[in-house]
This record gives structure tokens, sequence and C-alpha cells, in this order.
């Protein structure tokens, strides 16, 4: 199990969120059904406003490992997973956790290089 760095959420618990959101479910929806009750409703809006928040320091933090691949998506985090998946492979079921073992640090850390 791998946690998000400085919270106590899994990181599975986030990455399938911002899927199930970018899939078409409210973030209402999503975070009920991913974090299946164990955190409040306000821990998922603060969750994604972080992501959200933290797309150009991760989209920087990518582009020296791989050029961003072409992506026909219009929405940004759509564009982010695809790079990430870019870089940490496609196959890789839980990527924000496969992201902190490659880099070595939290997700939503920006200041390490």
């Amino acid at each position: 199990m791998t946690v998000l760095g400085g919270f106590v959420v899994r990181t599975l618990t986030l990455f399938r969120f911002a899927q199930a959101v970018l899939g078409g479910l409210t973030r209402r929806a999503a975070w009920l059904r991913e974090a299946s009750g164990a955190f409040a409703l306000s821990s998922g809006y603060r969750l994604w406003r972080r992501l959200q928040g933290a797309q150009s320091a991760l989209r920087s933090r990518l582009s020296r490992e791989a050029p961003a691949p072409l992506c026909a998506a219009r929405e940004p985090l759509t564009q982010l997973l695809a790079h990430f998946g870019a870089v940490l492979g496609n196959d890789e079921a839980d990527l924000f956790a496969a992201y902190q073992a490659h880099v070595q640090c939290a997700l939503f850390e920006t200041h390490r290089a």
C-alpha cells in the first residue's frame, strides 16, 4: 500500500478518483465511490485542488524524463495522466505510486529536482 506523501490517503485512491472524474463522474460521486466513506468529502475537493495546482510542476518534472505524448484530449489532467503513462509505463495500475517511487519524493513535493 502506497500512501500519498504528506497525507493519509492512498495514491491509488487519488489516482482512481482522478480517473473517475475524467471518466465523467462528478467530483462528489467519484470521491464517495473511491474513498469508500473513509475520508470527508472536503478531503476529496482539497486533493483535487492540490492535483490541479501541481500540474505545471509535475509536467515540468515529467518533461525531463520524456516529451509529452500526443494526446487528443482537451482536458489538461488527461494529458498529464498520458504523460505519466509515457514516462512510467501505461501498464502501471497506480501511476501516482509509480511516480513517487520513480522520483523518490511525494507527488505534491515540487521543490525537488
